[in-house]
């Protein structure tokens, strides 16, 4: 079963509605992923200020977080200390 809920829209977003309706689908999928790219970016960006005691909280919320990996240390050290060896180069030609 299939169907469509319509909301209530506020007149700024039906302005921009009438600017943009007529566009191609392509570039409406574009401008959303751009709008919803923005609001994504803002969100992840906002630092809430912790108290003391949930800075304490979180700080001991990690202890043993990684207690059932079935990696020893010994082997996560190595695979730590190979990553940090590994160099990327970019192959970029700065002529064109």
């Amino acid at each position: 079963m299939n169907g469509t809920a319509y909301t209530p829209h506020s007149p700024i977003s039906l302005k921009y509605w009438d600017m943009l309706k007529g566009l191609s689908d392509n570039v409406k999928m574009e401008l959303a992923a751009m709008l919803t790219t923005s609001l994504a970016a803002k969100k992840d960006f906002v630092e809430t200020e912790l108290t003391e005691e949930e800075k304490e909280r979180e700080f001991w919320s990690l202890c043993g977080c990684w207690a059932d990996d079935p990696e020893d240390a010994a082997r996560m050290e190595a695979a730590i200390k190979e990553g940090r060896k590994n160099e990327y180069m970019l192959d970029v030609n700065l002529d064109d």
